[in-house]
Order: C-alpha cells, then structure tokens, then sequence
C-alpha cells in the first residue's frame, strides 16, 4: 500500500502516523467511502488488529477551502464524519471499539501549505495515530500525602468560617 501510494507511515511530534489521502478514500466533499477507500481500509485493519493492547486516534483533516455541500455546514463536519466513518470501517475489520477514538481537526493541522493544489491535496488526509504508551508518573512528581493534607484542613477552615457568615 505504501508503494502504491495509498498510504504513508511517518512520525510527527512523537507519534508513529498512518496516513492516508483523503482521496483514496472518499470522493470530493463526501463521508461515503469509495470501494477501493474500503479495501484499503480492511487491509490496514488486518495490521493494526495485531496491536490488540494498542489504541489509535482516527483524525480527519481538511484543506482551508470552505466546504460547499448541504450535508456539510464546515470542514469541521466533514473531517470529523470522515474520522467516524473511517472509526467504524476499522471496527467492521476486526479492530475493538475501545480502541478507537474519531477526531476531526479541520483545516487546522495542516502538513503542507494551502496555497497551491498540491498542498492542499497533502492537507486532505485522515491520520491513523498509534497512540503512545506512557510510563507511570515517578514518584517525585506524584501528589504529596502531606500537602494534601494541608490543602484539605485549608479548605475546611474556609469552610467553617463561610457557615459562620
């Protein structure tokens, strides 16, 4: 799928990303997937079904032109139906609701300029974000037992003298 163009694998702010062009996807101003948006899903699909411990963030993003459909009030609806019908296509190949989170992001995470067509083909994309596994906070940073105790005899005494009031 990478070689044919379907799909690219990059990494951006910390994050591993499938990225796939909304036109491999959907027709022009539309959430219905294409066939062939289909296929590429339920191939994608049989990948991530092998992270079973892993969750994903389905982002739908846009170009800044204004979308013009009566369906679509925004680029901010049509990136997020786009994310959703992605979402459930992904659980329809096998992969558990939980995890999968649907975002739309509009024309406002842009990875190209939108002052020519060609940035804005780049910008019409959804993103399959493999979300990171973070470690438990240390110990130095956790809540202290102590000042928490002093913050919960604070807010009584705050509270005993309003009553008094």
């Amino acid at each position: 799928m990478i070689d044919s163009g379907r799909l690219d694998v990059t990494f951006r702010r910390g994050r591993m990303i499938v990225e796939l062009p909304a036109q491999v996807l959907f027709p022009s101003g539309s959430s219905e997937l294409t066939g062939d948006g289909g296929k590429a899903l339920a191939d994608v699909a049989k990948v991530l079904r092998s992270l079973r411990s892993r969750r994903f963030i389905v982002a739908g993003h846009t170009d800044n032109i204004p979308v013009a459909t009566p369906q679509f009030k925004s680029n901010w609806e049509l990136s997020t139906a786009r994310a959703v019908e992605v979402t459930k296509e992904l659980v329809r190949g096998g992969l558990r609701p939980e995890q999968l989170v649907a975002a739309g992001y509009s024309e406002y995470d842009p990875v190209a300029r939108n002052s020519n067509e060609k940035g804005r083909q780049k910008n019409r994309r959804i993103e399959i974000i493999l979300e990171p596994r973070l470690a438990p906070m240390p110990k130095a940073l956790a809540p202290m037992p102590k000042a928490n105790a002093k913050v919960e005899q604070a807010s009584k005494k705050i509270e005993q003298a309003s009553k008094k009031k």
